[in-house]
């Protein structure tokens, strides 16, 4: 990269420790002016980035999906700060008679919206572990998505006004909750579906190699076209900021939680080493995994290969 190359950018990121180096200004950037704000706000962040406000933000996936679906100018990199798994997060009131999965079916779920990666996942997950498909559920949206085409016989369905998801699940409007907002959950009242989720999830991973992702930063295509050294830079610049994140990690000092030399012992074993891996390489079955959803669920219009959803980086 020369001199002439350098230019400045904005990024915003979520509020976590894989994008904290690049706020505190501890990763070297070189040429690349990175401007970093750092945003507790997920749907802020979208809207900001819509709006044409930043150059590149941490975006989710279940949105690109659509993007990428329209043919939006923008392109996504294979940097994966966010990702959860899903199982834990679904919920049912404490008093409810649902105890398996299989029998939300005919049920109504309330979601933020469709284009929620956190539902994505789940809706998935759902049909392939439980024969649960999209198909036999009333899902019930905070947020109407205008762009987007359902298929045929998945019923999307309104929540007026401004209440939570948590109180309707109390209040009995909807059956079952999904939803990131794990805190709005965590009330007298409210249980998650899987008392155990933890092993569950890990279950999981060992049977599929799939830690759910949720973001993705996505970038201005038209940057990463005039700039042909930015995609790698940035591709650098966020495993240099995880590195240094995971370093702190394994500090027992640096952690608020007593028992964190475990707990990383633990994840280490599960994992190895990083279990934050960008890249589509080290991410083949969860990127096809969440391909194949977005096309069962109508939010790609056809299955494309993974390479062609995220701009070439070597990785």
């Amino acid at each position: 990269m020369s001199a002439k190359d350098s230019f400045s950018m904005t990024l915003a990121t979520g509020y976590h420790g894989r994008a904290r180096p690049l706020w505190e200004g501890a990763v070297d950037t070189g040429n690349l002016n990175l401007k970093v704000l750092p945003m507790r706000d997920d749907g802020e962040r979208h809207r900001r980035f819509d709006q044409g406000e930043f150059d590149a933000a941490e975006y989710s996936l279940a949105m690109y999906l659509s993007l990428k679906a329209r043919g939006a100018p923008v392109a996504a990199l294979p940097i994966f700060p966010n990702r959860r798994f899903r199982h834990a997060f679904i919920y049912v009131p404490a008093t409810s008679k649902i105890g398996k999965p299989q029998e939300l079916k005919g049920k109504t779920v309330g979601i933020p919206s469709y284009l929620n990666t956190c539902a994505l996942w789940v809706r998935g997950i759902l049909k392939d572990e439980y024969g649960v498909a999209v198909e036999d559920v009333v899902w019930k949206v905070r947020r109407a998505d205008p762009d987007l085409a359902p298929p045929a016989g998945v019923r999307i369905e309104p929540l007026d006004g401004k209440k939570s998801l948590c109180a309707r699940l109390l209040e009995g409007e909807i059956d079952a909750a999904i939803s990131p907002d794990a805190h709005q959950f965590e009330v007298e009242g409210v249980r998650r579906l899987f008392a155990s989720a933890k092993e569950v999830e890990k279950n999981y991973y060992l049977r599929t190699g799939i830690f759910p992702i949720a973001h993705a930063v996505v970038v201005r295509r038209r940057l990463l076209d005039e700039h042909p050294w930015l995609a790698q830079k940035l591709f650098d610049v966020w495993n240099e900021a995880k590195r240094i994140a995971l370093e702190d990690d394994d500090d027992p000092t640096y952690s608020n939680f007593a028992w964190i030399r475990d707990l990383w012992a633990e994840e280490k074993k599960l994992f190895g080493p990083d279990p934050w891996p960008y890249g589509i390489t080290r991410n083949q079955a969860a990127i096809e995994a969440l391909i194949r959803y977005g096309v069962e669920q109508g939010i790609l219009k056809e299955k494309v290969e993974p390479a062609s959803l995220f701009y070439p980086v070597q990785e």
